[in-house]
């Protein structure tokens, strides 16, 4: 990691926030928040963490000013410290991240790199607080077959080094033609650990001991059914708001959609629409794409994985988890098994192009 961490402890009343209105709309914008005499980029997180941390909403903000509900939280705590944390990038711009109980045990930056390195973590990635890597289980990597892939079983483990939240692991799939990293970001694939007083211990044990057969097996059984599966112009649209609001924010290449129809196929020409909105949500669940429900997961899962921003990576991680966790919407409607395109985003190693 290549991001500097700083930690402090302030009352709410020395949070100061420089906030701008636009006059013509009334929508007031965060432009920075001062703590410790810096000014800084809030994230995410720390509005995330300031609403949980004192029981309020985003709401708020609709009816009171920013300087007015920081005032109000102020005078209600009193003196109750947080604890607050500081991201400084490798060029030098500083971001607050999540603030928490002072008395709260984390996992520091450094110990926690220590810990990844001893386990054989790999992949790792830093995003916004988040600390995430791939791991093998204790049992081994044990090479699954799915139809005509072949699949490695990992675990990945999230981590925040800002103190807000608990350490999560995530079962993972590692298809080996593309090492493409398919990852189940949904509550059925997915496990807390409680760190109580030992954070660095807690998640070390964690990382000997972690092994999950069932899930491995139903993640197993839900690829097998998605290749029986024809994707539906519902799932496909799915997909498409996802890529169009992250590549609206400069998080995917602007050529991702006309990727995605080479996929699936344009649904309006498919079925010679003017607008796909005018099929009702129940009429697009019975409509078929032109790909299988396994396609869209490794598409999805090929941009997450060598293509996208980590917010991008994250939300068609997302994506694919909770398809997978879901029952599909043609499910097992595609009884013919067929061979899987190894790329569909790049040229693969071989020269040969995807769809």
């Amino acid at each position: 990691m290549s991001h500097a961490f700083k930690y402090g402890v302030a009352p709410v009343r020395d949070i100061r926030v420089f906030s701008d209105r636009d006059e013509r709309t009334g929508k007031t914008t965060v432009r920075a928040i001062e703590v410790g005499g810096e000014a800084m980029t809030p994230t995410g997180r720390f509005w995330r963490s300031f609403f949980s941390r004192f029981g309020i909403s985003d709401n708020v903000f609709k009816y009171f000013d920013h300087e007015e509900v920081f005032q109000r939280v102020s005078e209600r705590v009193g003196e109750q410290p947080v604890r607050y944390c500081v991201e400084r990038d490798p060029t030098g711009r500083l971001k607050l991240l999540a603030v928490s109980n002072p008395d709260r045990p984390f996992a520091h930056p450094a110990e926690l790199k220590e810990v990844i390195r001893t386990s054989g973590g790999q992949d790792v990635k830093y995003h916004e607080g988040i600390v995430v890597s791939t791991h093998a289980p204790p049992s081994g990597e044990r090479s699954i077959q799915i139809g005509g892939d072949e699949f490695n079983r990992r675990f990945v483990l999230e981590t925040p080094v800002d103190g807000y939240g608990n350490p999560r692991i995530y079962l993972s799939m590692l298809r080996l033609v593309c090492l493409n990293g398919m990852i189940g970001y949904a509550p059925a694939f997915r496990s807390e650990i409680r760190t109580g007083n030992a954070v660095i211990y807690s998640i070390a044990r964690a990382l000997e001991t972690y092994d999950n057969g069932e899930g491995y097996a139903a993640l197993q059984q839900r690829f097998q059914s998605a290749q029986s599966s024809w994707a539906s112009l519902n799932e496909v649209q799915g997909l498409y708001k996802l890529l169009v609001r992250q590549q609206s924010r400069g998080h995917l290449d602007s050529d991702v959609l006309d990727k995605l129809y080479r996929v699936a196929g344009n649904p309006c020409e498919l079925y010679g629409l003017a607008n796909l909105e005018s099929l009702s949500v129940k009429r697009q669940r019975v409509l078929p794409a032109r790909c299988r429900v396994y396609d869209m997961l490794n598409f999805a899962s090929e941009l997450a994985t060598h293509h996208a921003q980590p917010v991008a990576a994250r939300a068609l991680q997302a994506y694919v988890g909770t398809t997978v966790s879901d029952e599909y919407d043609m499910e097992g409607t595609a009884e013919k098994m067929t061979d899987f395109n190894d790329f569909f985003a790049t040229r693969g190693a071989d020269g040969r192009k995807g769809i």
